[in-house]
């Protein structure tokens, strides 16, 4: 077969695939606003599995907390298949359901899965005990490290480290912990261009809408032992998040200003400098590192993923997210946990980021992200 014929083959077949996406999330989109509300009154993300099976066939119509595109599978095993999926707290055998109740297995002509999960929350938002505001320190050099400094930066991610990383400890001065993500400089018109910023999400930096701008940020955070003398940023900006889980949210996200005389890195921890940003694809394998888990490495399985997000409140916390994605953990570690919100989500292959993690359930089996490219529209930055 000649080159030519066969690279029209592949550009045939990826043709192929970018119309079937786009009828996946064009069938998906139909049928979350029903079933995404259905499970908000529902109260879904409170909602656990149960071994009692009428109590289960009871709740089963308010049973879906996120709705997506991905693989389809058969008892366990991956059949390669894009199908719609909608994620339940406990899948049911169809004997047991009423028909309004049973998904269909063809929505638009389009094959269905439905995969049982326990619904995510977004870690960092309680809470501590200190509600004092910190006066501000501006324009006092960082202090040196020591002989710490020659420890690996993913040993003391949880530790005040000088200059910083991206990847380890930080948050606001009333939250635990999460993480900072990358550093950045902000693209809005009217800012400094000189000026750096430390990036991850509202949740970590911004405590869910809580704070006021110039609120200071610690690195490591409160919950590490970040104190007064650990202010190493003031919150510039952020993207607030509509709470309530009907209206729509795209980015969990926020920027603060660093301190003059705060001394950084243009790299995250054990992965290195960003070479530039680009798009999740299905079945793309992913790393990141974060505060809890440090370096870990997932897979993308759900491409156009919409969710009903708890943000540390309850079911009158939540939010609607819509096209995230989804990473199965796949290596010995979670690929994230509590106080990983905020890390930046790599291909594993190279140094391209793709998005910022800001969700997932206690157990650690998948993770939520935004897209990289709507987090840097939405605060009008570039990475550095």
């Amino acid at each position: 077969m000649s080159r030519s014929r066969s690279a029209s083959r592949t550009r045939a077949s990826s043709a192929s695939v970018s119309a079937r996406l786009t009828d996946l999330i064009e069938a998906k989109n139909s049928i979350r606003g029903q079933l995404l509300q259905l499970g908000l009154g529902g109260e879904v993300v409170a909602t656990r599995a149960t071994r009692s099976v009428a109590a289960a066939v009871q709740r089963a119509g308010r049973n879906v907390h996120a709705v997506g595109v991905g693989r389809k599978s058969v008892k366990g095993s991956g059949t390669g298949t894009l199908c719609i999926r909608i994620y339940v707290v406990q899948k049911l055998p169809k004997s047991l359901l009423s028909p309004r109740d049973v998904i269909p297995e063809r929505i638009d002509g389009l094959p269905t899965d439905v995969v049982e999960a326990t619904p995510a929350i977004a870690f960092a938002r309680a809470k501590t005990t200190t509600r004092r505001k910190p006066t501000a320190r501006r324009g006092k050099p960082a202090a040196s490290a020591g002989a710490a400094a020659a420890e690996p930066c993913t040993e003391r991610r949880r530790l005040r480290q000088r200059p910083i990383p991206g990847g380890i400890s930080a948050g606001h001065y009333e939250i635990t912990a999460g993480t900072l993500g990358c550093f950045c400089r902000s693209t809005r018109a009217g800012d400094l261009s000189e000026a750096v910023f430390a990036l991850s999400n509202n949740h970590v930096f911004a405590d869910v809408n809580q704070a006021t701008l110039g609120d200071p940020l610690y690195q490591p955070g409160p919950l590490d032992g970040g104190v007064r003398t650990d202010h190493f940023a003031n919150l510039e900006r952020y993207v607030p998040i509509r709470i309530g889980g009907s209206a729509v949210n795209e980015v969990d996200c926020a920027i603060g200003r660093l301190l003059d005389g705060i001394t950084w890195l243009p790299e995250v921890c054990s992965i290195g400098r960003i070479s530039g940003i680009g798009e999740p694809e299905d079945g793309l394998v992913v790393r990141k590192h974060g505060r809890t888990t440090g370096l870990t490495t997932g897979t993308v399985d759900d491409i156009s993923y919409d969710a009903l997000v708890d943000m540390g409140e309850g079911p009158g916390g939540v939010a609607l997210f819509e096209n995230q994605f989804r990473i199965e953990s796949t290596g010995p570690t979670p690929v994230g946990l509590g106080g990983d919100s905020g890390s930046i989500v790599f291909r594993a292959a190279d140094q391209t980021v793709v998005g910022l993690y800001f969700a997932g359930p206690r157990d650690g089996s998948y993770g939520i992200a935004n897209r990289i490219s709507k987090v840097v529209s939405s605060l009008e930055i570039e990475l550095l």
